[in-house]
């Protein structure tokens, strides 16, 4: 800016453009040019700082609106002033940096002026310059050959002009041509194919994906213009075949980028295409594709869209065929699709299934049937994800059937029209009319049974014995099908009262609903009382049908309260408390008056008040007997009922009673509980008092305590939080003297409170009243404006920080106390006053000998800053003092005593975790910045740098001094802040000299760090000249060179890891390391350099580059041969040198090929040292992977088999042992018998492994690698080889492996047997006769299928593709399985026992089951556990319920084929046990009243009854029907009366 030139400007010039644009004029002509520029000089540096300190974008407005009325203007000057050449490159390059770091709004008016400079400029050929420029910019961007890091403002700039063709891709093709030399002789389809593939590595930045696909979107459509029309000979050849090559090309170097290709391209295509050419074009190419696992992932997507664009139909049995111009979706096609194993594909199945263009198109009959097959599956699955995918999904099913019906009957109730002799031809597309009436009437009658049918599905999910998953699943499905409209466009605002009706008039779904309240999970209670609060009072008072004995739900829900309270006092488990809570909670929600509230609360306060009567006189005893917290939540949830009403005079004196009995009754817990929780260490203390008490424990007593503060703590924030409600007269607004007591309490608890879970819900309750302090004047005018109850409090954590002793390195509740002061945005105190004051005290010095440690407010300071930076609500003012406060954590880590370092630490953890975000995984932070994404906005944190500079700087001087534990504790945050977030451009030289100072440090750690950090400054091109002026500086000084070999690693492994191409950079790295050998004496002598240098060339060899480290090389490296295994000679830091040169041999007997002597080798290590060893085996497959040759394959096995005999270590062997499976698994999966190894090898390798010692490493291994090797018998079997006793073999590992299976084993075992399986089925698939032999083994599949962990299940699905012939998730591969089984085993006996002693749950072995009365299963299944704390099922995915189905469906196989008889024996086993379990259950039912949280609600007890009753059936079915049949219609008649569960009396009415 030219001060001359605006002197004369006042602030009335600057109010906006067209006040600036009249100055302009008004000045003399000779002078009008030089002021346009000092105005654009001063508008262009305000709208710089704008974006820094606020972000608003009105003096970019201001810029851009000045510039545009020159343009526009009459005056000649002004107006060619506008279009030059040096203006609009500012403006490209001001919107290219600001619109990366700090993006507004008014940012897009730039690119509109550069449109308009480009392509209405007076001057054609500056107007050419401009585009030029810009294209050159941006396209450099793409290609990655731009040193600057602009990528989201590059690409944002190329999408607006070529929308606005201020450019056309012929443009882009030359430009791109010209600054990619790789493509400059490129023919035109490749040369787009290598363009969108930049494009496509840009989508893995989430900020960078949405605009990547807008240029990708550009190029398709272009092209496809182009080539439509031959338009241009650069588009010859391009199709969407072309186009889906190119975008399954991506996905397969990138599977993470899936949802960018569909959100981002795919979605951008359908929606433009008005003629839908091109995206029925698109999806003919994606149709017509081979199905394959990696085709799979981008057909589903782009058929999904097309079928939401009308161009995709449903598989119906509908003969009528379909237009041309639709794709009708295979039925084999989406089964296959719906039970995939991935995760992605079967959410996408389930969408394409249920969307459609329109919610009222009618589903086909072969959607429903697929629904009805597969939701289940959905349901079940362990995939938060994919469920919470499938639910969004699942309320678009809900409201489309609603809406068909809707239109069904309105279509029905509609006049009929006697003139029309013909019906209309059946119209295609999502407005179909129907035909008639009958079509109407099949349509309707079609989807109200579905809804029906879905209705009762959901109904059996939420039975006691279905998983967690079903249960939340199936609730949220229930609150969307009772609050989804019933038509097209209807808000989901209303409930509707059929589904209400449905549910209230069925006990059955109440009662399941009632026992969902006591559920162990806290959200699956949650949705069911909501789902209950729901209906209207005028349902609730109504009987509730026929099994309910009469009684009204709200006389049901009195009934379960008592029992749900009875079961709370009676377990104190803290889920049992809040169900109870909770239907007190909706009894008071149900309760029609207020009066009936107010009594109800008033009698949950009464019985609250006598218990703590008791804990007062004996807390030992009431911990045991009388557990308080269940009746606390009772009131937190009834108070909402209460605070949502408004009250008379007199109710309101009666709701201020329960406000101060409620108060009082917290206060007196706390002082009863006091000394419990604030003991220094609560979680093992037990008063002596209370020592003799029996039965009480410390977990007892912490329970008990905890629990009641805070239930307590919870239900005083509720009450005092009504103040945020607007004043009107009869809101139950809490009395002022209460409110203030509840500050103080809450304030005391937190003072001195020491367990962490209390002070945590506490300090919620205080940061409540603190931010009511606010609101307290408004409510209540009468107080006094000077009793600022803040300031109070503030002066009291003060003083709190100065006084209390150090008792935790977190400071317990004093942070909280402080971060609640400061939530309440106040005046007095502000924010710059606590912070300031804060950092005085944290910034003092102490000196241990000034201090025991047990009172230090520098703790209590610096933990109170650490939580200011962490609360949500005190963080976004904190931001401005970041880099302050990171200088103080630093400087923190210099001092002499440790509570205060450590202090410091947590401090920069959350600073560094408020710069960078706390989302990331574990190996993205270790694996820092990767050179493009923008981790940090220095511009938003200006003086971030100088701190950053300055830590390394005082840093450095301390590292110089004896201290050196200090400095790189000092050190440390800033080096970790630079290599995850890269470097500031501006401070980029000044600290690459800091951080190269590092490289030479004498602590390892250091330089490690150091060496990392470097590597975020080398990751752009020229990266080798920088570690060439790193080893010049280095001056043979050994800690130094050593820093800059980990640096010039560290880049080699980042760069590949970013898919990056370093082939180039091979020769010159090597001829560099090679002169450095020469030169550098140290080398000969180090052995730290040694190895850092061996592991380059071996991370060289790792990625495809072998022989680059000579001969010469490596002798001029080391003195003389180094062994692969440590002596006495060598010191302890030789170690790493003989783990490289280790790696390094079998990289070389790799590339020569030379077996023998990598078996000299490696037998020489076993017998030294068992690291080397292990490093040598697990580089073996890498190095050799590429060797598939017969004769090396065998040589190898022959080594691993030998290892594995050798007395070494166990971890040897194990990794031996697992080489080796892999190598047979290869050798089997590709059918090459010769290179197995004989039977007496195996037989001999088998006995070594039995003889020597084993640990669970070994076990493992052992157990993984079994399946291998009994493939491997069973192939040389089938090659004619003489395997004597081979069907015994097959069946006594079969058994072992299904040993090992049982849950009670650990993982590592359970995981071990899921690959032995995988590993055995791939092995035989080819040769297998499925005969008896192989069903230990595929029963043995089957309990894995089952198993409780995922990672189990999903390596057991894995397994089963060999069996099943197809890829499906696990219950879908178990249902298949046992299909299979029936199919191959059935007319054995020992499959029929095995099949019994499933469906009667007996514990599966391959002999004749030792049957387990189902009556004894039922004494077992309600010894009801009352403890406390509940021992956790071992496996939680086995549904009980789900099992005996699944092999009851096979029994019913066996009976329709004819191969089930009753005189079988285990059709005699399978009467006996049935009869004599219906018998049991008929005495019970006669016994034992039932109803909700009754003996049949239990699990366990459940699933005994539902195993009996479907086996009644399956011998119903079978034939046998009179003595079942008896006691079936006798249980019926007990059962009904004793209320039992109604899910096991339908299924007695189905028999």
């Amino acid at each position: 800016m030219e001060p001359t030139a605006l002197s004369e400007a006042g602030p009335d010039v600057f109010v906006n453009a067209n006040t600036i644009s009249r100055w302009v004029l008004s000045q003399p002509a000779e002078s009008q040019l030089e002021i346009a520029q000092a105005l654009f000089e001063k508008l262009l540096e305000d709208a710089s700082q704008a974006r820094q300190s606020s972000g608003n974008g009105h003096a970019c407005v201001k810029l851009c609106s000045f510039i545009q009325q020159c343009a526009k203007s009459k005056n000649e000057i002004l107006k060619y002033w506008a279009f030059t050449e040096p203006l609009s490159r500012r403006l490209f390059h001001f919107y290219l940096e600001w619109c990366e770091h700090d993006p507004h709004r008014a940012l897009r008016l730039v690119l509109d002026i550069l449109v308009v400079s480009t392509t209405e400029n007076p001057s054609p050929e500056v107007g050419r310059e401009i585009r030029e420029h810009i294209l050159d910019t941006v396209v450099s961007i793409v290609a990655r050959v731009s040193t600057t890091q602009l990528t989201k403002s590059g690409l944002q700039c190329l999408d607006h002009l070529l929308t606005k063709r201020s450019f056309d891709l012929d443009d882009v093709a030359r430009k791109y041509r010209e600054i990619q030399p790789s493509a400059a002789g490129l023919p035109s389809l490749s040369m787009w194919r290598s363009f969108a593939f930049d494009l496509f590595t840009w989508m893995k930045l989430s900020y960078v994906s949405p605009l990547a696909g807008k240029c990708l979107v550009h190029v398709i459509r272009g092209l496809d213009y182009a080539a439509s029309n031959n338009a241009t000979a650069e588009a010859d050849g391009f199709t969407m075949e072309v186009c889906q090559k190119w975008l399954q090309d991506a996905l397969m170097q990138d599977r993470n980028i899936l949802d960018d290709i569909k959100n981002y391209v795919l979605v951008p295509i359908f929606k433009s295409d008005r003629d839908r050419s091109l995206s029925l074009r698109l999806l003919e190419a994606f149709n017509g594709q081979e199905l394959t696992d990696q085709t799979i992932l981008l057909q589903l997507p782009t058929l999904e869209l097309g079928k939401k664009s009308g161009l995709v139909e449903e598989p119906s049995n509908e003969s009528e065929p379909s237009p041309s111009s639709l794709v009708v979706l295979p039925n084999t096609l989406l089964n296959k699709f719906l039970e995939y194993p991935s995760l992605s594909v079967r959410s996408s199945a389930f969408s394409l299934l249920v969307s459609t263009q329109a919610t009222t198109k009618p589903f086909s009959d072969v959607a429903l049937d697929l629904l009805k097959k597969h939701l289940a599956s959905y349901h079940a699955d362990y995939d938060a994800k994919l469920r919470n995918e499938m639910l969004g999904l699942t309320k678009y099913l809900i409201r489309r059937l609603k809406n068909i019906i809707s239109v069904a009957e309105r279509s029905l109730s509609g006049p009929a029209n006697p003139n029309d002799q013909q019906p209309a031809r059946k119209r295609f597309g999502p407005e179909a009319a129907y035909k008639g009436d009958d079509e109407a009437n099949e349509v309707l009658g079609r989807h109200a049974a579905f809804l029906i049918w879905y209705m009762d599905f959901l109904k059996g999910e939420l039975i006691p014995s279905a998983s967690y998953q079903r249960h939340i699943t199936a609730l949220k499905a229930i609150l969307m099908a009772l609050k989804v409209g019933k038509h097209a466009g209807a808000a989901d605002d209303a409930i509707d009262m059929e589904i209400v009706s449905l549910i209230s008039s069925d006990f059955t779904w109440m009662r399941v609903l009632f026992d969902l309240m006591m559920d162990p999970f806290d959200d699956v209670r949650e949705s069911a009382s909501i789902l209950l609060g729901l209906f209207p009072h005028e349902v609730v008072e109504a009987p509730a049908g026929p099994d309910s004995g009469s009684k009204t739900l709200l006389e049901s829900l009195r009934d379960f309260c008592l029992r749900a309270q009875a079961l709370a006092d009676r377990t104190g488990r803290a889920d049992h408390g809040d169900g109870a809570a909770r239907a007190h909670g909706l009894l008071c929600k149900w309760l029609s008056t207020k009066e009936l509230q107010m009594n109800l609360v008033s009698n949950i306060i009464q019985g609250l008040e006598d218990k703590i009567s008791k804990a007062e006189a004996d807390l030992g005893h009431a911990a045991i007997e009388n557990p308080v917290h269940a009746n606390f939540a009772a009131l937190s949830y009834a108070w909402p009922v209460l605070a949502k009403a408004t009250y008379s005079d007199v109710q309101l004196e009666g709701v201020r009673d329960i406000h101060r009995r409620v108060f009082a009754c917290s206060e007196r817990i706390w002082f009863a509980v006091k000394h419990v929780l604030c003991d220094d260490s609560p979680e093992g203390h037990l008063p002596e008092e209370l020592e003799e008490v029996e039965g009480l424990d410390t977990k007892d007593l912490l329970s008990y305590s905890f629990r009641a503060i805070h239930e307590s703590s919870n239900l005083l924030r509720l009450m005092v939080g009504t103040l945020r409600l607007t004043p009107a007269p009869g809101v139950p607004f809490p009395p002022p003297e209460i409110f203030k007591s509840v500050g103080s309490l809450t304030f005391d608890q937190l003072a001195c409170l020491r367990h962490r879970g209390a002070f945590s819900t506490v300090s919620l309750t205080f940061t409540t009243c603190c931010q009511l302090t606010q609101n307290l004047l408004v409510v209540y005018p009468e107080v006094a404006a000077s009793e600022n109850l803040l300031r109070g409090w503030y002066q009291g954590a003060i003083d709190c920080i100065m006084t209390q002793a150090s008792t935790t390195r977190r400071s317990a509740g004093i942070p909280s106390l402080i971060a609640a002061v400061l939530s309440a945005n106040a005046e007095s105190p502000s924010f710059e006053e606590v912070f300031h004051t804060l950092e005085e005290i944290g910034k003092k010095d102490v000196r241990m000998s000034e201090t025991d440690g047990s009172n230090l407010p520098q703790v209590h300071a610096l933990n109170s800053l650490r939580e200011i930076f962490r609360s949500s609500l005190s963080s976004k003012k904190a931001e401005s003092f970041l880099a302050t406060t990171l200088h103080l954590a630093a400087n923190s880590l210099k001092s002499e005593v440790w509570a205060i370092r450590n202090c410091g630490l947590l401090l920069l953890r959350s600073l560094i975790d408020c710069l960078l975000g706390t989302g990331e995984s574990k190996a993205t932070i270790e694996s820092g910045w990767d050179g493009v994404s923008i981790r940090i906005s220095y511009s938003k944190y200006p003086t971030l740098p100088g701190v950053i500079l300055g830590l390394l700087q005082s840093a450095g001087e301390v590292l110089g001094e004896a201290s050196h534990t200090a400095a790189a504790e000092a050190v440390f945050p800033a080096l970790d802040i630079i290599r995850r977030a890269g470097p500031p451009e501006e401070n980029r030289a000044e600290l690459w000299k800091h951080i190269e100072g590092y490289l030479g440090s004498r602590i390892w750690h250091v330089r490690e760090i150091a060496a990392k950090t470097l590597c975020s400054f080398l990751l752009q091109e020229g990266w080798i000249a920088g570690i060439e002026r790193l080893l010049e500086n280095s001056e043979n000084d050994a800690n130094r060179l050593h820093g800059v070999l980990l640096t010039t690693r560290f880049v080699l492994e980042r760069k590949a890891n970013l898919g990056g191409d370093i082939k180039p950079d091979w020769a010159r790295v090597t001829t560099l390391l090679e002169g450095l050998v020469q030169k550098a004496s140290p080398f000969r002598t180090c052995p730290l350099l040694q190895a850092a240098y061996l592991e380059i060339f071996n991370l060289f060899s790792s990625l495809g580059a072998h022989g680059l480290l000579t001969e010469a090389a490596l002798s001029s490296l080391l003195p003389g041969d180094i062994p692969v295994s440590a002596t006495d000679s060598y010191a302890s830091a030789s170690a790493l040198l003989n783990l490289q040169r280790a790696t390094n041999l079998v990289y070389e007997t790799a590339l020569s090929g030379d077996t023998s002597g990598l078996r000299s080798w490696v037998l020489s290590a076993t017998r030294n040292d068992t690291d080397t060893a292990c490093r040598m085996l697990e580089s073996i497959p890498v190095a050799w992977g590429s060797s598939q040759s017969g004769k090396f394959r065998q040589e190898l096995c022959t080594l691993y088999a030998q290892v594995c005999g050798l007395p070494t270590a166990p971890e040897v062997r194990a990794q031996a042992l697992l080489n080796l499976g892999d190598l047979l698994d290869n050798v089997l999966r590709d059918q090459q018998p010769e290179q197995l190894p004989s039977v007496k090898e195996i037989d001999q390798l088998w006995a070594n492994l039995q003889e020597a010692e084993i640990n669970p490493t070994l076990s493992c291994a052992i157990i993984g690698t079994s399946g291998s090797l009994i493939a491997v018998l069973s192939c040389l079997h089938s090659q004619g080889a003489d395997i004597p006793n081979l069907d015994q073999r097959l069946r006594s590992w079969g058994a072992m492996v299904a040993d090992c299976i049982d849950i009670d084993n650990d993982f590592d075992t359970r995981f071990a047997v899921a690959q032995a399986l995988q590993s055995f089925f791939v092995g035989v698939r080819a040769h297998a006769a499925w005969d008896a032999k192989y069903l230990p083994a595929l029963l043995a599949l089957y309990d894995s299928l089952i198993d409780d962990d995922d990672e189990v299940r999903e390596a057991a699905a894995l397994a089963a593709v060999s069996v099943i012939d197809r890829s499906a998730v696990p219950p879908a591969a178990a249902d298949h399985l046992v299909a299979f089984l029936r199919t191959h085993f059935g007319g054995l006996e020992e499959f029929k026992l095995h099949l019994v002693s499933r469906m009667t749950g007996q514990p599966p072995t391959p002999t004749t089951p030792n049957m387990t009365a189902a009556s004894q299963q039922l004494r077992q299944a309600m010894d009801f556990d009352d403890a406390l704390f509940a021992a956790e099922e071992q496996n939680l995915y086995i549904d009980e319920v789900r099992e005996t189905r699944r092999w009851k469906l096979a029994l019913q196989a066996l009976v329709a084929d004819g191969i089930w008889s009753e005189t079988d024996e285990a059709a005699r086993q399978l009467k006996a046990w049935t009869l004599e379990g219906l018998g049991c259950l008929v005495q019970l039912a006669g016994e034992k009243a039932d109803g909700p949280l009754g003996w049949t609600s239990d699990q366990h007890v459940f699933a005994v009854g539902v195993r009996v009753l479907l086996c009644a059936a399956a011998l119903v079915g079978s034939g046998e029907c009179g003595e079942v049949q008896e006691l079936v219609e006798e249980l019926e008649g007990v059962g009904r009366v004793a209320r039992v569960h109604g899910s096991l009396l339908e299924m007695v009415r189905r028999l």
